[in-house]
């Protein structure tokens, strides 16, 4: 992890966006560190991309400031700005070769064309593309593409990069390769990235913070392992996925809920609790501490485990994580009850 200095790169304050009577973001207050891998994530609509666009000088905030490096980049244009940002669909320029796309943004720049060659050969080495220097970009395939775009960006040497979902359109086996090849160069060159993303498992493979946002603000920021196992709110919850959701007054210990009393480690008074799908047990008798009872809905391979949909006779859905011997113990069928529990210390909290 990289230690951060007491002065934020960039710095949002009371940041307002609006298109006509649409409100993209509001009052959104950000600090982005400098050589931090910071991901910004959320639904559609959330106002991720806009904050990358006002970021990158492509929209202007409404009302609020944009600091980057102590000075106020509000009415900046974005040729003015370090902020280069590869886009998802990369825009290279199909009628340039590979090492004419790398060296574009150092002719913009008036680098004398010895020196923008010698520049750009050392980053399509550094990408692994010596030798395609003469290709056309029709010629290369996703994963190459990719990696000429990023070559393209960082030749320029900035202080920060931006990145628009990049890796939404390749293939799956190429965006594992990508992930790798992205926090190596962050590492490498210790600069700042800013990367958007609606991929859950993108933020949380490569990015030191997650920022995630929702109805133009930010519903929380921490690393992914505070995300993925605190989340502060129901709409972070449900967004990250494979969480179980309780709510219900509190006391002495136990929650009421349709299900009957449930034993929790939460203070007492009206709650919402998390039990996380992985620290769920399925077993057919019931066993002490907190369990409810539910019906076998269906499963979904997930890679590293299956997750069991169950169903609460109050209409809940529910989710468990169990392996593959597990399930073939278990054995379930459509309807079928079962007994789901979990470690009442393994809740968690939601703030609101």
């Amino acid at each position: 992890m990289f230690d951060a200095p007491s002065t934020p790169l960039v710095q949002f304050r009371s940041v307002h966006k609006a298109f006509g009577t649409y409100v993209a973001v509001k009052s959104l207050d950000l600090d982005i560190r400098r050589g931090e891998f910071l991901a910004l994530m959320g639904p559609s609509g959330c106002g991720k991309t806009t904050t990358l666009r006002m970021l990158a000088g492509l929209e202007a905030p409404t009302s609020g400031s944009i600091t980057i490096g102590g000075r106020v980049m509000n009415d900046v244009p974005p040729h003015r700005r370090d902020t280069p940002l590869v886009w998802q669909s990369l825009a290279l320029f199909p009628f340039l070769s590979v090492i004419e796309n790398v060296e574009f943004g150092l002719r913009m720049r008036g680098i004398s064309p010895k020196e923008r060659r010698e520049r750009a050969m050392v980053w399509l080495d550094r990408m692994a593309l010596a030798g395609f220097e003469n290709r056309r970009i029709d010629q290369l395939s996703g994963g190459q593409r990719q990696r000429v775009a990023l070559a393209r960006s960082l030749v320029t040497e900035p202080e920060m990069l931006l990145l628009d979902e990049p890796l939404s359109a390749l293939d799956a086996h190429l965006v594992i390769r990508m992930q790798g090849v992205l926090t190596r160069l962050q590492k490498e060159l210790g600069i700042t990235f800013v990367y958007v993303t609606h991929s859950q498992s993108e933020a949380f493979a490569m990015a030191d913070r997650v920022v995630i946002m929702g109805h133009g603000e930010i519903e929380q920021i921490g690393t992914p392992q505070e995300i993925f196992r605190g989340p502060r709110s129901r709409f972070v919850a449900e967004f990250v996925g494979r969480n179980n959701i309780l709510s219900g007054p509190v006391t002495a210990g136990i929650m009421q809920t349709p299900q009957g009393g449930i034993p929790v480690s939460a203070p007492d008074g009206q709650r919402d609790i998390v039990v996380a799908a992985d620290r769920v047990t399925v077993s057919r008798d019931r066993p002490e501490g907190a369990a409810l009872r539910a019906a076998f809905l269906s499963e979904e391979f997930a890679g590293t485990g299956i997750i069991c949909y169950f169903e609460t006779p109050d209409g809940a859905e529910w989710k468990a994580q169990v392996g593959e011997k597990q399930l073939a113990a278990l054995n379930p069928e459509s309807g079928q009850d079962f007994w789901l529990s979990w470690d009442s210390t393994n809740t968690h909290v939601m703030e609101r």
